[in-house]
């Protein structure tokens, strides 16, 4: 199979990768991929818009599976977004404690086992934000994310049998999606052999 371009998305077997900036709740997916803590506390960005929207109850839900397992996943219901069309929340554990800074390896671990969360819970479509990336100290670089990220979930999608009909990587910034759109170039140009 190969990756072929769909309108600003690109194809890869039956899901449709894109990149698009923008408020994560906003886009009209069924699961929305968080940045979370092992002790399942909801911080700032993303995950602070969320916990509003969402209210209280998805925190509660993530926090008593807690302490989550560092490069893992968990998924909780949508709370009131449930309203929008989003049937879960994936929360993709990245950092040890709320504010602590994450490496790539960790993220990369996280998006697999969100991928696998969504997949199992056969969810069909999913919002990705930069996980990990952001300009405070110790976060990591919005290219660096980007790349591993990408790279990450088209690798899922070669090695998994999926449901997955779509997965878009939301950045908050419209200066971060050329890095997003890059690395699905890549992807799509390189990863994505022909099979014999």
């Amino acid at each position: 199979m190969t990756g072929t371009r769909t309108g600003d998305d690109v194809r890869f077997g039956r899901t449709l990768v894109g990149a698009t900036a923008g408020d994560l709740l906003a886009q009209p997916v069924e699961a929305l991929v968080l940045a979370a803590n092992r002790r399942g506390l909801l911080g700032a960005g993303p995950a602070g818009s969320v916990r509003i929207a969402a209210g209280p109850d998805v925190e509660r839900e993530a926090m008593a599976q807690a302490p989550l397992p560092l490069g893992g996943a968990v998924v909780t219901s949508a709370g009131r977004l449930d309203a929008r069309g989003v049937r879960s929340i994936v929360h993709a554990v990245i950092a040890g404690a709320l504010g602590d800074a994450s490496t790539v390896p960790t993220v990369r671990r996280a998006l697999t086992a969100a991928l696998a969360a969504v997949d199992a819970a056969k969810l069909r479509s999913v919002a990705i934000p930069p996980l990990g990336a952001g300009t405070g100290p110790g976060q990591l670089a919005a290219a660096s994310v980007a790349a591993a990220l990408v790279d990450e979930a088209v690798a899922y999608l070669r090695r998994s049998p999926t449901r997955l009909e779509r997965i878009v990587f939301v950045a908050a910034v419209p200066a971060d999606v050329p890095a997003f759109a890059a690395a699905i170039e890549r992807a799509r140009s390189r990863s994505w052999k022909q099979s014999a």
